[in-house]
């Protein structure tokens, strides 16, 4: 195998990953420069995106009914990608004249190369994604909720309140959300899965 080939972060449009990886897959075999990408870094080839796995409010409620849902991958470093190539010029050029690529992390400009991610670093993201598909095998956090999002109560005797989450315990499967009741602002526990994200802005 090629010792050059070395992982590099590519920075793109945001929500504009999937087509990058589509038009580079197409355009490395187009320009004759597939030997410079490591087909056998990942099972789909030189290209990688860290996803991790979530439900929408509706396939979450559809969830709870017990009835068939979809689960939607999400980008985990969203507007970046990954290759695990050798930075020829040829490839270089390829990648930065990719539609929607926007720059190649640790680029100086001037003409300079960029520097390649560290093993290390691709060790701790590719962690990541095998934590946060076992959280989600495991029930926990479907929705992906984070400190400060707003969310809707969705039962209950506070059903349809709105309030950001001021504590988030995935492990016990519960958040803290902060509510208005008569004027005076309340912190409630609720089960994470009475909850849901708000598009309101308060």
């Amino acid at each position: 195998m090629n010792s050059n080939f070395k992982w590099y972060m590519i920075s793109t449009i945001r929500g504009k990953e999937e087509q990058v990886l589509e038009a580079l897959r197409n355009r490395i075999i187009a320009e004759n420069v597939a030997e410079s990408f490591n087909n056998e870094a990942t099972e789909n080839g030189a290209f990688k995106m860290f996803t991790k796995p979530t439900l929408t409010p509706k396939e979450m409620e559809k969830k709870r009914l017990n009835e068939p849902y979809k689960i939607k991958y999400v980008n985990i470093y969203p507007g970046y990608i990954f290759a695990n190539m050798d930075m020829t010029d040829e490839a270089w050029y390829v990648l930065r004249n990719t539609q929607y690529v926007t720059g190649i992390i640790g680029s100086s400009g001037k003409g300079a190369k960029p520097t390649p991610v560290s093993n290390s670093e691709i060790r701790k993201m590719t962690k990541a994604e095998v934590e946060y598909q076992k959280m989600f095998n495991e029930g926990k956090n479907l929705l992906d909720l984070k400190l400060g999002d707003l969310v809707e109560v969705i039962d209950g005797p506070y059903k349809g309140e709105i309030g950001p989450i001021s504590l988030l315990d995935i492990d016990k499967d519960i958040a803290i959300v902060e509510l208005e009741s008569f004027g005076k602002k309340v912190k409630v526990e609720f089960a994470i899965e009475l909850l849901k994200p708000s598009d309101t802005y308060l």
